[in-house]
């Protein structure tokens, strides 16, 4: 009895989850493993396997030969959302230069380690903390802060009196989102071009509200029609459409970083064929 795996238990979900995810992934799972990463004993190991064949029985099936469980062409997750960055992890991590998805020591003569995953970094945009915390401290106290705003498209630096309400990250930099006093409107600014802010500013109550960040718009991105047969039919598979429309729900505060982001903009400069383009 007190080696019965219960689901009620996290730590036991823990160890079958992790089993699910060893199995949709590396293909097979072995009562070692669950010893030697969970510190668990050799019975405990043996009912959490068996539980887990309980709560997915087309999952994984008994090698006697290798002794361990292997997932079978039919296996479906029950415990979890499969995520790319878990298999990419096995890869990395004990790939034996053999045949995909059999595992065993990377660094074993002959068996050169090789690095099989690389990740584009592009550059960061990064706001100063203390800046940062002082515009996230006037959002939560509704302070109106005096800054020193560098411009890219006006190309001038001048103080500037905002009120920050709210922040957009648009894939690329965040944005804080404040009241323009000069201006007398919502506007976004970057935070990585704020030099300094003075602090603490004056608390102010009543502002206008701001529309354009209360209110959602669905967008309808549809493929390109100019496209050719083949590329619309990538463009469904690589957006998981059962169509030609992909709908997206954003701020329309926000839009038009997202309308950049694809490219959409009237400003990209993009000689390509688009993608998507604008539904009605």
């Amino acid at each position: 009895m007190g080696n019965e795996t219960n689901l009620e238990n996290w730590a036991a979900r823990e160890r079958l989850r992790w089993v699910e995810v060893t199995l949709w992934w590396r293909g097979w799972v072995g009562r070692s493993d669950l010893r030697a990463l969970f510190g668990i004993s050799a019975a405990q190991a043996s009912s959490d396997l068996q539980r887990y064949a309980e709560l997915n029985p087309s999952a994984m099936s008994y090698q006697t030969s290798r002794k361990r469980y292997e997932s079978g062409p039919r296996m479906r997750c029950v415990l979890h959302e499969p995520q790319l960055g878990e298999g990419l992890g096995f890869l990395e991590e004990d790939w034996d230069g053999g045949t995909p998805g059999v595992f065993g020591n990377a660094k074993s003569e002959g068996h050169p380690t090789v690095e099989r995953v690389a990740t584009l970094e592009l550059p960061r945009r990064r706001a100063k903390p203390a800046i940062a915390r002082r515009m996230v401290l006037a959002a939560i106290e509704g302070r109106e802060v005096k800054v020193n705003y560098y411009s890219v498209a006006s190309g001038t630096a001048r103080k500037r009196s905002l009120v920050p309400r709210g922040f957009g990250w648009d894939g690329h930099r965040w944005h804080t989102r404040a009241w323009c006093c000069e201006n007398e409107e919502w506007r976004d600014f970057v935070l990585g071009r704020i030099e300094s802010v003075e602090w603490p500013g004056e608390v102010r109550e009543e502002l206008p509200k701001d529309e354009a960040w209360c209110r959602i718009e669905v967008i309808q991105l549809v493929i390109n029609p100019k496209l050719k047969k083949e590329s619309r039919e990538a463009l469904r598979l690589d957006y998981g459409l059962t169509g030609e429309v992909l709908e997206l729900r954003v701020r329309a505060a926000m839009k038009p970083y997202l309308l950049a982001g694809l490219f959409l903009d009237e400003e990209s400069g993009r000689n390509l064929p688009r993608h998507f383009v604008l539904g009605e």
